[in-house]
C-alpha cells in the first residue's frame, strides 16, 4: 500500500494500548495516530484528528465501545471500526456488526491477525474471521427476511454486490464493468440504502441471507 494506514487505539488499560502500539510498529505501512482510554476522549480527539481505522475495546468506563461505535458511525461513517473484546458470543457479534462495526476480534488474536484486519477493512470495507462467519451463518438459519420490506435491486446493483462479495475494490469493480469508479461509489450508496446496511460488511451479510452469493468462506 502506498500510503500509511492511520490508526487510533482505544482501550482503558494503558499497558494493553502500549502493547498494541508496539506490535503495530513492526508494520511500516500502519501508523498509530493517537490513543485514548475511553469513548468520551476518543470523540474529543476525533474533532481534531481523523484516523482511517479505530481499534476499539468494548468494555470501557464513561463510554463503552458499543456506544462509541454508534456515535462514530453517525458522525464519521467513513472511519472503519475494529472491535476488540474478550467475548465471542454470536448475538453479541451480530449486534455490534449491525451497529456499524467493520470487524470483530477477540483479544487473544495475534498481531498478525490485527494487521490483516486493519488492511482488510481499509481495502475491502470489512474483515471476517471464523467467529463472524459462524455468527452470520447461524443467523441465516434463524431469520427469514421479508424481501418486500426493502426496495428491489436492479440487475446492475446485484452484479456490483456479487463483486463486492468477491472482495473486489471499487477500482477493480469499475474496471470489470467498464464504468467509472465514481459510478461504483454511487452504486454502493444506493445498495446500502436499499439493503438497509450500514457498511460493506452489512452488504455481504445481506447477500448471503438473500442467497445472492454462496456462504462466505472463512477469511
Amino acid at each position: 500500500m502506498k500510503n500509511k494506514i492511520t490508526v487510533a487505539i482505544v482501550d482503558d488499560h494503558s499497558l494493553f494500548r502500549e502493547g498494541i502500539i508496539a506490535i503495530l510498529k513492526d508494520y511500516q505501512h500502519i501508523e498509530v495516530m493517537f490513543e485514548a482510554p475511553n469513548g468520551v476522549e476518543l470523540l474529543e480527539r476525533l474533532k481534531r484528528q481523523k484516523p482511517q481505522v479505530i481499534v476499539l475495546d468494548i468494555e470501557m468506563p464513561l463510554m463503552n465501545g458499543q456506544e462509541a461505535t454508534v456515535q462514530i458511525k453517525n458522525l464519521y461513517p467513513d472511519i472503519k471500526i475494529i472491535i476488540l473484546t474478550m467475548h465471542n458470543e454470536e448475538e453479541y457479534i451480530l449486534r455490534l456488526m449491525e451497529e456499524g462495526a467493520d470487524s470483530f476480534l477477540v483479544k487473544e488474536n495475534t498481531g498478525t491477525v490485527l494487521a490483516e484486519a486493519i488492511n482488510s477493512v481499509v481495502e475491502k470495507g470489512y474483515y471476517y474471521n471464523e467467529a463472524t462467519t459462524a455468527a452470520m451463518v447461524n443467523r441465516i438459519k434463524k431469520i427469514n427476511k421479508k424481501a418486500n420490506d426493502l426496495q428491489p435491486l436492479t440487475a446492475r446493483e446485484t452484479e456490483v454486490i456479487k463483486l463486492i462479495c468477491e472482495e473486489k475494490t471499487s477500482a477493480e469493480i469499475a474496471e470489470i464493468l467498464f464504468i467509472g469508479e465514481r459510478t461504483i461509489e454511487s452504486y454502493r450508496q444506493t445498495i446500502l440504502s436499499k439493503t438497509g446496511s450500514k457498511n460493506t460488511a452489512g452488504i455481504v451479510l445481506y447477500a448471503v441471507e438473500n442467497k445472492l452469493v454462496e456462504k462466505r468462506r472463512q477469511a
